[in-house]
């Protein structure tokens, strides 16, 4: 099944992922970052990070530059299982840089996010690039 858990735990992870979207949106770095665990793992074709210090310093390098941007989101799935859940997510992000430059990306995330203190956060977050608009 696409949609397991009860409405208040998948509403509590849909506002993690609009909470996500929208710091991202912002160019809000303590937003976006709140969104993951402590230990948490971020792997695309570009990186592979483990620990939320290095996924702050992508965060930083990735936005250097960047005046505006838009995230949005929409989740194919949520498999909840005690206090982890399994997530299929599109997101559709455009990164418009201070040049004028513009970044598109669509991809594919499947995450694996973790309750702790009565809080979903990102555990595990693995990307997949469907399309990509390189700047310039």
């Amino acid at each position: 099944m696409a949609f397991t858990g009860t409405m208040e735990e998948r509403l509590a992870i849909r506002e993690l992922y609009d909470t996500y979207a929208d710091g991202g949106s912002r160019c809000c770095r303590d937003t976006w970052l709140g969104c993951y665990a402590e230990d948490a793992s971020w792997k695309t074709q570009y990186f592979d990070l483990s620990g939320i210090e290095a996924i702050g310093e992508t965060f930083d390098q990735i936005m250097d530059g960047v005046a505006h941007t838009k995230v949005f989101t929409q989740i194919g799935s949520i498999e909840i299982e005690g206090d982890s859940a399994k997530i299929r997510m599109r997101q559709d992000e455009c990164l418009f840089y201070e040049d004028g430059r513009t970044y598109e990306l669509l991809g594919k995330y499947d995450d694996m996010l973790v309750r702790r203190d009565g809080r979903w956060l990102f555990k595990h977050r693995d990307y997949i690039v469907i399309r990509e608009v390189q700047p310039g």
